[in-house]
């Protein structure tokens, strides 16, 4: 059988080589809704904190310890997670996450509005600048084409039409614009604006509002699968952990970027009465059945 060794003899089966997935569940009332698999998970940790009260005898000249009693017992996780999606990122700013969270300008589009209030002589500039093409609510565009955007500049009075490649240049995944040394149509001080046609095949954008929680409670979910055995899967169940990030998250670099977190195990009762902080379990079945054959003829 799976789990408790009956046999009173060593068994290879229980060595241990680290694999698994984790999950994640929001906590209404105590009771964790569904859960979210985090994804690709490379470390996942449990350690075991003591606090102890020691007393001392002083009936003799050496003092000896002759009570040892702990007081408390903490369950701290780490575990380091490599799928960047914006639920993870907001697990791990703090946050929260949306879908389409923002309605995007350039699916209605933009009627001219400015842009630049004041020109910086573009001929004799200290290096490029990019503009946020923005609607009259300051909300941002994105996923823009070129084709449907028109700038001009305002010189004496006369609107000048600027031209893509000569006078400024786009990023149309971002929604944004910078003008170029090269322009002969824009003059220092004059006014620029822009017009963005609507575009009904414009995306909205996901977005990640970072620290807008205080705390991250959740239940934890990790299920073992152990290669030196079969592929047993054992249920690791935290039924309500405080979690936080821990570490630096290496958007530049030469590795995989990583998130790393840290959580403290809490008691809820309301989760599992009998054991309240974590629950480990097994089954027969998560073993082969050649496996388990081979368990119940010892």
């Amino acid at each position: 059988m799976p789990g408790l060794n009956k046999t009173g003899l060593a068994n290879t089966s229980d060595y241990n080589l680290g694999r698994g997935k984790l999950y994640l569940a929001t906590l209404t009332n105590g009771i964790p809704g569904p859960y979210r698999d985090l994804g690709n998970c490379p470390e996942f940790n449990v350690s075991l904190e003591n606090e102890r009260l020691d007393h001392q005898s002083s009936r003799s000249g050496l003092r000896v310890t002759d009570k040892s009693v702990v007081v408390s017992q903490t369950v701290n996780i780490n575990f380091t997670l490599d799928e960047l999606n914006f639920q993870n990122l907001a697990l791990f700013f703090s946050g929260e996450s949306a879908d389409e969270a923002i309605t995007n300008p350039a699916i209605a589009g933009v009627t001219e509005r400015e842009l630049v209030a004041s020109a910086p002589d573009f001929t004799d500039f200290d290096g490029p600048r990019w503009y946020d093409l923005k609607n009259a609510s300051g909300v941002r565009c994105y996923d823009i084409a070129t084709a449907n955007l028109t700038l001009a500049s305002d010189t004496a009075g006369a609107d000048n039409t600027l031209v893509e490649g000569t006078d400024y240049a786009v990023d149309e995944k971002n929604g944004r614009v910078m003008f170029l040394s090269t322009t002969t149509l824009i003059d220092e001080g004059d006014d620029i604006t822009f017009t963005l046609a609507a575009d009904a095949g414009a995306v909205n954008p996901d977005e990640v509002r970072a620290l807008t929680q205080t705390t991250v409670t959740a239940a934890l979910k990790f299920i073992s699968e152990n290669p030196a055995n079969n592929d047993a899967q054992t249920e690791y169940q935290f039924h309500q952990v405080q979690l936080s990030a821990e570490g630096d998250l290496a958007l530049i670099g030469d590795e995989y970027s990583t998130m790393g977190f840290t959580a403290v195990a809490e008691s809820n009762e309301t989760a599992d009465a009998n054991s309240p902080t974590l629950t480990i379990r097994q089954h027969a079945n998560s073993r082969s059945e050649e496996h388990t054959l081979l368990a119940c003829c010892r």
